[in-house]
């Protein structure tokens, strides 16, 4: 069952000066992971918009920590997730189910990061760019959030691969020479 985790302090100032409430909730998923949105409740006429699943978590606990990063630069790109319309072929925004689970053996998982890794590295090739918005991969992906962070984390960790850096209130990922 959906639950209201938070409802953050301040509100948020759209650019046309529209305040808004912004609410986090979540969602226990099977094999007691979390998954984690967020709703933005416009003052002026109490009309909500609600972003598809923004975070998964390995518990609600999890999904509370995540949330505490998130700053405005966050909101003005999830407020404008939430407004966008979603596609009338898909009524209904369903999460993809996380590949990389906290209860998996470790050869599996590094399987698993492997083949996100290479989503991720095709995505480059495939827009001919050596640096792309965080976000774009997130939402071109057909992974969970998380699990694009964790391979994110390995390719530029561990593979050194790709570098990360935020430009003008953007998160940007870097391709870094050859693969």
């Amino acid at each position: 069952m959906d639950q209201l985790l938070q409802q953050f302090e301040r509100p948020f100032v759209d650019r046309n000066r529209d305040l808004y409430t912004v609410f986090l909730f979540g969602h226990s998923r099977p094999h007691d992971t979390w998954k984690g949105w967020l709703v933005f409740e416009r003052r002026r006429d109490g009309r909500r918009f609600t972003t598809p699943i923004e975070t998964t978590q390995p518990n609600r606990e999890a999904v509370l920590y995540w949330a505490t990063g998130l700053e405005d630069t966050y909101f003005e790109g999830a407020l404008e997730r939430a407004q966008r319309p979603l596609d009338p072929s898909h009524p209904h925004f369903v999460a993809p189910q996380p590949l990389v689970d906290y209860g998996t053996d470790h050869e599996t998982r590094a399987a698993r990061v492997a083949h996100i890794e290479g989503d991720i590295l095709d995505f480059f090739t495939k827009a001919n760019e050596d640096r792309v918005l965080a976000q774009t991969l997130f939402e071109s992906l057909p992974h969970a959030h998380a699990d694009v962070v964790r391979a994110l984390e390995d390719l530029e960790k561990q593979r050194r691969l790709i570098d990360r850096r935020t430009e003008e209130g953007n998160d940007w990922v870097f391709l870094l020479g050859q693969r």
